[in-house]
């Protein structure tokens, strides 16, 4: 082959390349023949999409009051440099790793990006900067479903509260958006609306955390309407943080525990129910001389620090919180009344709080335990076998507020529509009288002298009068130097005339409160009458009456 030929044959070679070459680079580039591949460049991507949220009696949002942001990043585009400085530092590290995807995907931002060139799309942060009630609402896993609480109980319907909705784009084989094509938002799935209406006072609730976190370290709080049954504050402490729940569980600092629901000793507060008994039984007579112990098959139980008491009535009794007359009026009332009279008034029983969601039923002791002499002396002091939770204190206590009827605890109203209108109310038993009304307006005026001339002095509010019964309970635990710990409470009514409010505190497993929980419940009531005012509160149910 001659020279020229092979020059010739070499320019032909390269021209040849030349041109595939550059009918590959206009087929990757060219807008008309990208999109007719079709869906074969369509990206899809779903946005987060809104859970139902939770709101307090009056309407005001428990969660998802703070909205967020998501981005659209998209591969190939200045995006990347954009979003840096606004996202986090977890988040830039999966910013840095997708950088050579070829999909679009969604990244959290701290607002909206949207003057900057970058699609951006509004969510909503679940709780609140400084999240409220965060043991009875519970919390998520990562994935976004209930795991504890109502967030739990109500998962399925506010897991399908919001809308899913998609966005759709056209990009090239390296990813990038066609030249002219914008992402575009659509609706792929409507949601309910659907949310959960709480009986919970959003301002309530908010002072008695304050007051929890200045006073106590572990323990709780229960606020409940007297006229009602109805929950108005639930705190538990120590609190925990929703958004990082994982901290918690490496801590082992019991703050994932719901206090409320759980079961404790009683100790002293139960002897209202023993108090109950005896009027109901026609024992309200007895009188005891109390030397600061009595002896029973053998055992001897003592009044606190052995202190004795003298001659002291049913009244007496209860203002100074004597064991040694209630070990008696034990052995007279005998173990079916004093049963009876705690079923009555909620002991024993679980408690529905949700569908799926139950308090503790605490621990009853049998009749058959009871026989036993000591087993019964234990008991008729709130001792032995018997436990219960601080929410059925609150309903015992609320019985004798409320001139002997109970309500079973209500912390839910039930489902709401887009319009806070309830579209599926929460079920609970009747009201029920089970102490009459004289046994209950007398007990009403012994519990109130037990803050006046009793033990309780600390729990007196500066404004008005409170009725209430102390109770500081043995719990077999013990710290490090051999010493054991207690529970101690305080439940009582305010204002001790017209009752509004039933009040429970609790303080478990310390030596010794730094703040007491009689204390604690006087700034409670305190803060209560700051915060009351002629206007009834209005409720789902009570609006739905009045419009």
């Amino acid at each position: 082959m001659s020279m020229s030929r092979l020059r010739m044959l070499s320019v032909s070679l390269v021209l040849l390349t030349c041109i595939v070459l550059c009918r590959v680079l206009w087929v990757s580039t060219d807008t008309l023949y990208a999109a007719s591949a079709g869906t074969q460049t369509e990206q899809i991507t779903e946005l987060p999409r809104t859970r139902g949220n939770f709101f307090d009696r009056s309407g005001q949002l428990l969660t998802g009051y703070t909205p967020e942001w998501y981005a659209l990043c998209i591969p190939g585009d200045i995006s990347y440099a954009t979003l840096f400085p606004y996202v986090s530092y977890a988040e830039q590290a999966e910013l840095y790793e997708k950088r050579n995807t070829t999909s679009p995907f969604l990244i959290q931002v701290d607002q909206d990006l949207t003057m900057n060139g970058i699609p951006t799309y509004e969510s909503a942060q679940r709780y609140l900067p400084l999240p409220i009630a965060v043991h009875l609402l519970g919390y998520l896993d990562g994935e976004g479903k209930g795991v504890s609480g109502l967030e739990y109980a109500y998962d399925d319907i506010l897991s399908r509260s919001g809308d899913i909705s998609v966005v759709s784009c056209l990009t090239t084989a390296q990813g990038n958006l066609l030249t002219g094509d914008e992402p575009i938002q659509q609706l792929h799935e409507k949601g309910t609306g659907q949310g959960v209406s709480l009986t919970l006072d959003a301002d309530i609730q908010r002072v008695c955390e304050g007051i929890a976190g200045l006073t106590m370290k572990r323990g709780c709080i229960l606020v409940m309407e007297t006229a009602t049954g109805d929950l108005l504050a639930s705190v538990s402490m120590p609190e925990y943080d929703p958004n990082n729940v994982a901290k918690s569980i490496r801590a082992n600092d019991t703050s994932l525990i719901n206090r409320t629901f759980n079961a404790f000793s009683a100790g002293s507060v139960f002897k209202v129910v023993l108090a109950a008994a005896a009027y109901e039984n026609n024992l309200d007579w007895f009188t005891h001389e109390c030397t600061g112990s009595v002896e029973v098959a053998g055992q001897t139980y003592r009044c606190a620090q052995g202190r004795a008491h003298g001659i002291v009535n049913l009244r007496g009794a209860l203002e100074q919180s004597c064991n040694c007359y209630f070990v008696e009026l034990g052995r007279l009332l005998g173990e079916d009344s004093i049963r009876s009279e705690a079923e009555k008034l909620g002991f024993g029983s679980a408690c529905a709080i949700a569908p799926g969601l139950k308090s503790s039923a605490g621990m009853l002791p049998e009749s058959q335990d009871l026989q036993n002499a000591g087993q019964l002396a234990l008991f008729s002091f709130g001792q032995g076998d018997l436990s219960a939770t601080p929410l059925q204190i609150t309903a015992m206590m609320n019985t004798v507020a409320n001139g002997g009827v109970y309500y079973t605890p209500r912390f839910v109203y039930g489902v709401v529509d887009d319009d806070l209108n309830l579209t599926d109310s929460m079920q609970l038993p009747e009201s029920e009288k089970v102490l009459d009304s004289d046994t209950a307006r007398i007990l009403r005026d012994m519990l109130q002298s037990v803050i006046s001339e009793g033990i309780g002095r600390e729990a007196a509010p500066r404004e008005e009068a409170a009725g209430g019964k102390t109770g500081t309970a043995q719990t077999g635990q013990f710290d490090e130097e051999g010493e054991e710990l207690l529970n101690y409470w305080f439940s009582g009514f305010y204002p001790a005339d017209h009752p509004r409010y039933t009040i429970t505190v609790l303080q478990d497993g310390v030596l010794e409160p730094d703040v007491s929980s009689a204390a604690i419940f006087a700034q409670i009531a305190d803060s209560l009458h700051v915060l009351m005012s002629s206007e009834s509160i209005q409720t789902p149910e009570t609006a739905a009456k009045t419009s």
